[in-house]
């Protein structure tokens, strides 16, 4: 016999012909019966505990009426779903109804049991019915608790509002609290709550969705105030609920906080049109509106076109740090030297260009004049600010703007090849005020230098262009040690081979200076070189003897005789006796030998000194 034929039964009888009957009652039907008689609650009890049963057959006449009672309740308290039917023939309409009220499942007479089977099995699909209905049930109620926990702690604020019979909330997720600092309770009080906190420029939009006059295939962007006045920028999703007339009803929304979104979107709309360093316009931005403003409407239309003097020696000697500080004060003189409705821009690299509509060539030359005022005062770090600004004005629509941006372009490289002398003089004269600042080497030893220098040029018959070069190298030679930190040049402890490694960087630092300036060019070698050794063990290249230039070499001689009778804050002066003694011996090895010869003599022949 199949296994789905089996059946296990409970059963309450105290006769064996009784039980006899019923199983044979049920084996005529094919069914393989697995049976358990049980005589008391106990029995019952012990049971159920310990397996599985299908149905309990109940023989009416083997318990009084109380304890039948008691196991019909039995078996409701202890939550498992076995049929239970009665079977005798004593029992009338009446009780029977009574014991179906008591939890008795059916009923069968013994004088009609051809129904016992049918029965049966009407009760065990009605139990398995009533499990799978249960079941169901649980799982729904495990449903709507996951979601209503999904829901109540999302992130983002869900809500249903109806709109007929009247306007209200009938849900409004504590999300709401987090997001904008209110409680669902205040929207359940007020039907207009929301649409009082909606931004005002997005209300038109809100009122459409509860008209129902919106697309609620897309989702929406609005904007709602919290409860300290800030504004959070959503994105709503909203389903619509409509009645068979097509009125909108109700609708469900869920609104999710989009303000990091939102702020990064204007950040990359601000760096699309901006210049990252001086958060002025960049070129992009500038050209686009050049096409929007070149119209008649616009005329006279007025440009400036300006270019920092002396970057590239920034960069050089200092780095793109003070490079980048450089730009910056540039930026902001320019910004405040102009109207809100000009367009500042930085063109690129240490350009920048200012377009100012219905400007005439009268006021562009004051913005101009105002320009260079305010940038002659102004610090751009290291050396004073100079800019060579060149400036034009299209006065007719017929002109060709592109004409008028060479115009000014011109303008400006003539005006830049006009103060070139006098800008680097400046950067030069400010070079060596900052050198003297940063370190123990007054103008007064530069000047002890620069005349002993000169002594001992003149000593070995050097040229007039040389002297002159020897004048200037003496002035300039450690003009790379203004990039090197105060904390470094004044220590007066001694050096740590990281701090020399900087220290060695000067020389490079001061030839690129040089390099960058016409006037200083020809002594750029020189700077570089004045600390090298005759012995080939100095830096930074390891030159040795007269492949290092006679000027560098007469400039270590000399700077290092002052250095030692000076002093340093590392190191205490010496006599003047100690000094020559220091050099001889170091003559051959750190310096020309004939060099040191020389400088000694007049050294010995000069008190002053």
């Amino acid at each position: 016999m199949k296994a789905d034929r089996d059946i296990r039964i409970l059963l309450n009888v105290d006769s064996e012909n009784d039980a006899l009957l019923f199983l044979n009652k049920i084996k005529s039907k094919g069914y393989n019966p697995k049976y358990k008689i049980v005589k008391t609650c106990k029995d019952v009890s012990d049971a159920i505990s310990k397996d599985e049963w299908d149905v309990m057959l109940a023989d009416y006449k083997l318990l009084s009426d109380f304890n039948l009672l008691d196991v019909l309740r039995m078996l409701k308290e202890s939550d498992l779903d076995i049929p239970s039917i009665v079977v005798s023939d004593m029992v009338g309409e009446g009780k029977a109804v009574s014991l179906i009220r008591a939890g008795a499942d059916n009923y069968v007479m013994k004088k009609n049991l051809s129904r016992l089977v049918p029965v049966i099995e009407k009760e065990i699909r009605n139990a398995r019915s009533r499990s799978k209905q249960k079941k169901a049930l649980e799982k729904l109620r495990e449903n709507e608790r996951y979601f209503r926990s999904f829901v109540e702690n999302a992130s983002d604020i869900i809500y249903r509002y109806r709109l007929i019979p009247e306007p209200g909330y009938e849900y409004v997720s504590p999300s709401v609290r987090r997001n904008l600092g209110y409680t669902p309770e205040q929207y359940y009080a007020d039907p207009e709550f929301n649409y009082k906190i909606v931004y005002p420029d997005d209300r038109d939009t809100f009122k459409k969705i509860l008209d129902g006059n919106f697309d609620f295939s897309k989702s929406v962007e609005i904007r709602l105030i919290h409860k300290n006045g800030k504004v959070i920028w959503f994105e709503e999703a909203i389903t619509p609920f409509f009645s068979k007339e097509g009125k909108l009803e109700a609708i469900e929304g869920i609104l999710h906080n989009i303000s990091g979104r939102k702020k990064m979107e204007r950040h990359l709309s601000y760096m699309s049109f901006h210049d990252s360093l001086t958060t002025l316009y960049n070129r992009a931005y500038f050209e686009e509106e050049l096409k929007r403003l070149d119209t008649e409407r616009q005329l006279p239309l007025s440009i400036i076109i300006g270019d920092i003097n002396g970057l590239k020696l920034i960069n050089d000697a200092f780095g793109h740090k003070e490079g980048d500080k450089m730009l910056k004060s540039c930026g902001n003189v320019l910004k405040n030297c102009c109207r809100a409705e000009d367009i500042v821009a930085r063109w690129g690299g240490d350009e920048f260009s200012i377009l100012l509509p219905r400007t005439d060539e009268e006021v562009v030359l004051e913005i101009v004049s105002r320009i260079r005022k305010i940038s002659s005062r102004t610090s751009g770090g290291k050396i004073p600010l100079s800019i060579a600004i060149g400036a034009s004005t299209k006065s007719k629509s017929h002109q060709d703007f592109a004409k008028i941006i060479k115009k000014a372009e011109d303008d400006m490289y003539r005006h830049k090849l006009i103060e070139a002398k006098s800008i680097i003089s400046s950067i030069i004269s400010s070079l060596e005020k900052t050198l003297f600042e940063k370190s123990i080497k007054t103008e007064k030893h530069t000047a002890r230098i620069k005349e002993m220098a000169l002594k001992l040029g003149k000593s070995i018959k050097l040229s007039q262009n040389e002297i002159d070069e020897l004048s200037l190298l003496a002035t300039i030679h450690d003009i790379g040690k203004v990039a090197i930190l105060d904390v470094i040049l004044n220590k007066k402890e001694n050096l740590s081979k990281k701090e020399w490694d900087i220290i060695k960087r000067h020389p490079e630092i001061g030839y690129r200076i040089a390099v960058s300036s016409k006037q200083l060019s020809s002594i750029a070698e020189y700077i570089l070189t004045v600390h090298e050794w005759w012995d080939g063990n100095g830096y930074p290249q390891g030159l040795k003897g007269e492949d290092i230039p006679v000027l560098s070499r007469i400039i270590a001689v000399v700077d290092a005789y002052e250095v030692m009778i000076t002093g340093r804050p590392y190191k205490k002066a010496v006599s003047k006796g100690e000094a020559i003694a220091e050099l001889e011996k170091c003559s051959g090895t750190q310096f020309d030998p004939r060099l040191v010869k020389k400088f000694i003599r007049i050294l010995k022949r000069n008190r002053k000194y």
